[in-house]
C-alpha cells in the first residue's frame, strides 16, 4: 500500500495517544463560532466585521481573547470604551443558545469506539473554553471518550507537552488533529505528528502545507471516518524560516 493510501483508523490505532482539536476537528461547529462573531460585532460596520471575520479565521485556534484584541485594534478609535469585555459578553452569549447544537464530524463517535477497543487515549486541546467544550461533547455522546479536556487559557504547545509528560509519551507515539494554522503550529513546536481534517477548516491546506518542515510527519483527512484516505503533506523543498 502506498503511504498515501493509508487510512485514518489504522494510523491513528498504532498510536499511543491522540490529541484532538474540539471545533471543525469532533464537532462541526466552526460555523457557530463565525456566527457567534457577527453577533458580537453586529453593531460594528460590515466591513470592519468582515476584515475580523477574515482574522479570525486565519488564527482560528487561539483564545477569544486574543480574537477580541485583535478586533480592539483593527476597530481602532470606533470601539466601544469597554470594547474587549463587552464583545466577549454578546460572544459567549450566542455561543450558549447554538455551541451545543453542533453536530459531530462525520466519523467522529465510531473513530473515538474504535480507539477506545484499541485502547489509545483520547484527548482534546482547544483554544475554546473548556466548559462550553464539556457540554457540547456531553450532547452529542462523545465526553466519554476523552481522557482530558484542556482549553484556554492554557496554549496548545503547553497542553501538548504537559500531556506527553502525564501519559508517559514521545511525540512519535502521538498524532494531533487539527484544523488551524494555530493547531499546525502547536505541532511543529512539539515535533507531533499531524493531520489537517478539512472538510471543515476555515484555511485552505496550501495555508499549512506550503511552508511544512522538512521531514516532520503530516497528512490531511476530510472528516474522522476510520476509512478515510491520508493524503500526505508534500515535502519537498519545503521550509519553515527562523526568525532572524
Amino acid at each position: 500500500m502506498r503511504i498515501n493510501q493509508a487510512r485514518l483508523g489504522d494510523r491513528l490505532a498504532g498510536s499511543k495517544l491522540v490529541f484532538f482539536d474540539c471545533d471543525g476537528v469532533l464537532l462541526d461547529s466552526n460555523g457557530v463560532k463565525l456566527a457567534a462573531v457577527e453577533h458580537a460585532l453586529a453593531a460594528y460596520p460590515s466591513a470592519l466585521r468582515e476584515r475580523c471575520k477574515v482574522s479570525f479565521k486565519l488564527n482560528f485556534g487561539r483564545s477569544r481573547r486574543w480574537h477580541f484584541e485583535a478586533f480592539e485594534s483593527l476597530a481602532g478609535t470606533a470601539a466601544e470604551a469597554d470594547f474587549v469585555s463587552a464583545s466577549i459578553a454578546r460572544y459567549e452569549h450566542y455561543l450558549q443558545q447554538h455551541y451545543s447544537a453542533a453536530p459531530p464530524v462525520a466519523g467522529a463517535a465510531t473513530l473515538l469506539q474504535q480507539l477506545a477497543d484499541c485502547a489509545v487515549k483520547c484527548v482534546v486541546i482547544s483554544g475554546g473554553n473548556e466548559k462550553e467544550i464539556n457540554l457540547a461533547l456531553a450532547a452529542n455522546g462523545m465526553d466519554h471518550y476523552l481522557a482530558r479536556i484542556i482549553g484556554s487559557p492554557v496554549a496548545k504547545a503547553a497542553a501538548i507537552r504537559t500531556l506527553l509528560e502525564q501519559y508517559d509519551c514521545t511525540p512519535g507515539e502521538t498524532v494531533f488533529l487539527g484544523d488551524a494554522i494555530a493547531d499546525a503550529e502547536a505541532a511543529i513546536v512539539c515535533n507531533v505528528p499531524f493531520l489537517f481534517v478539512s472538510g471543515h477548516a476555515l484555511v485552505k491546506r496550501d495555508a499549512l502545507s506550503q511552508c511544512w518542515p522538512v521531514g516532520h510527519w503530516a497528512g490531511e483527512v476530510e472528516n474522522l471516518q476510520p476509512d478515510a484516505p491520508i493524503t500526505r503533506f508534500n515535502l519537498v523543498a519545503q521550509t519553515i524560516q527562523e526568525d532572524s
